[in-house]
């Protein structure tokens, strides 16, 4: 990574990283690797989660893995260019969400957006959790498709992202410990 003249950017990649890599820790569907140290810029994030892709014959079919990069260009902070900063990477060639229209990603991200928002925001439209079709995004096909299908089939993933902290009480006899 180019050294950053920014102090308040650097800082920001700073914290980015330690709360997505917290998140990613606290996951059992992501994988999250910074690509250029402890204040990255960049990002690989891998998703073992339920959703949907066009396969090669046409039919729509689950589907498990996704990945995307994520960049924060040095004036992240100032002005977003959405198309640089999440791409979709595969490793299917066609996901199928109104959204998603490889490589591009349609998500809601103004500056400063931290890392673990737009990883949610990737989470949610690959598990179908997220899924407004009142126009017709990137993919216009899956758009339509989405209109048709019973609301109750989504989201198509119900685990969360993060896993949920247990309190665990063991009652005894002598009460709990």
């Amino acid at each position: 990574m180019r050294a950053q003249t920014d102090p308040v950017f650097g800082d920001f990649l700073g914290r980015q990283c330690q709360e997505g890599m917290a998140l990613a820790r606290n996951s059992d569907l992501l994988e999250l690797m910074p690509l250029d140290g402890l204040r990255s810029s960049r990002y690989l994030a891998e998703f073992r989660c339920r959703g949907l892709i066009e396969d090669e014959r046409g039919a729509i079919v689950d589907y498990d893995r996704f990945a995307v990069g994520i960049w924060f260009p040095e004036d992240y902070l100032r002005r977003v260019d959405l198309s640089q900063v999440v791409t979709y990477l595969g490793p299917a060639p066609r996901p199928w969400h109104p959204n998603i229209n490889g490589p591009f990603i349609c998500l809601h991200i103004t500056p400063g957006t931290p890392l673990v928002d737009i990883l949610y925001g990737c989470f949610e439209l690959f598990t179908w959790n997220l899924k407004y079709t009142g126009d017709e995004g990137l993919n216009h096909a899956a758009a339509q498709w989405a209109r048709r299908q019973e609301p109750a089939r989504f989201p198509l993933d119900r685990r969360p992202l993060r896993r949920r902290a247990l309190d665990l009480h063991v009652a005894t006899e002598g009460g709990v410990r």
